[in-house]
């Protein structure tokens, strides 16, 4: 490497749907506080593994965010006294691992920024959505017709992908739901490709397919402007929510969710499958539904 060369470092990428699980190896006194060591290990390989430091406090914050869920998650009560004898932090010790477990085994709340950042703090810090607020704010600034309303946080699980909403400044009145989602460790296509890809995309057309009003991307990532329909996902259909709640409300726990009726099930079905067949034939993947 020549001494004035500048080293350039690389972004992490990595898979966010790979399962985290941690075990509580050992608790410490650090200035008159219980501190517990927790290895956690991404996917199956115990080379991926590393250390975090928690609080009972820390607990508290995780346990705070879990609160629009609407479930009842077994976190063990705050104690004033007696907090650090050592029977009771051997027994707080197996009441948190369990709480971990079972928050774990919910993969909505497992996939949620709150438990990434919990167990992984150095890779999930980062602040997603200002991040992806600038980078359409920034795509947009070139495109005179197109401007952002206000975001719409957290409607998916996916914590990568983003959404705003959006107007055109010639039909002010209609919504616009804008998906922004970064380019992710699978990326192989230059900037010029992709664009000429979604220029591809854009034109499709079918009548069981949404139409797309504008989409774009850069060397960052790309997005998609749609109608927001107001039925939503066809998962908000069946959760009876409102598509612009927060995933975590709308799916951990529903209080009317409810089946389609047949009748539904044989015509969404048909078009599923119309749409699908017509994405086969022109070589492309499929992604999610919207009713």
């Amino acid at each position: 490497m020549a001494v004035f060369e500048k080293r350039i470092p690389k972004k992490v990428y990595l898979d966010d749907t790979q399962v985290l699980t941690c075990s509580f190896e050992n608790a410490q006194n650090i200035q008159g506080h219980t501190e517990y060591v927790i290895r956690v290990q991404r996917g199956p390989l115990p080379e991926k593994s590393w250390h975090i430091y928690k609080r009972y406090n820390d607990f508290v914050t995780l346990h705070n965010a879990f609160q629009t869920s609407g479930l009842s998650l077994p976190l063990p009560p705050k104690k004033l006294l007696g907090n650090m004898d050592r029977e009771f932090i051997a027994e707080r010790r197996v009441a948190l691992q369990n709480y971990l477990n079972i928050v774990l085994m919910n993969p909505i709340l497992a996939s949620s920024l709150s438990v990434k950042r919990f167990l992984d703090p150095d890779n999930y810090s980062t602040p997603f959505h200002e991040l992806a607020l600038q980078h359409v704010s920034m795509a947009l600034r070139s495109e005179a017709n197109y401007e952002v309303v206000k975001p719409i946080p957290e409607i998916g699980w996916r914590l990568r992908k983003h959404y705003f909403l959006v107007k055109n400044r010639v039909n002010p009145q209609d919504e616009l739901l804008l998906a922004w989602v970064e380019h992710g460790p699978d990326k192989y296509m230059d900037e010029k490709e992709l664009q000429a890809s979604f220029k591809t995309i854009g034109s499709l057309r079918h009548p069981y397919i949404q139409s797309i009003e504008f989409l774009s991307c850069n060397e960052v990532g790309g997005f998609v402007t749609r109608g927001l329909n107001n039925a939503g996902s066809l998962r908000d259909l069946i959760c009876s929510a409102k598509p612009k709640l927060q995933f975590m409300k709308k799916y951990t726990n529903p209080k009317q969710c409810k089946p389609l009726p047949v009748s539904d099930v044989a015509l969404f079905g048909h078009q599923i499958l119309e749409a699908l067949m017509f994405l086969h034939e022109k070589g492309l993947p499929f992604g999610e539904y919207i009713v």
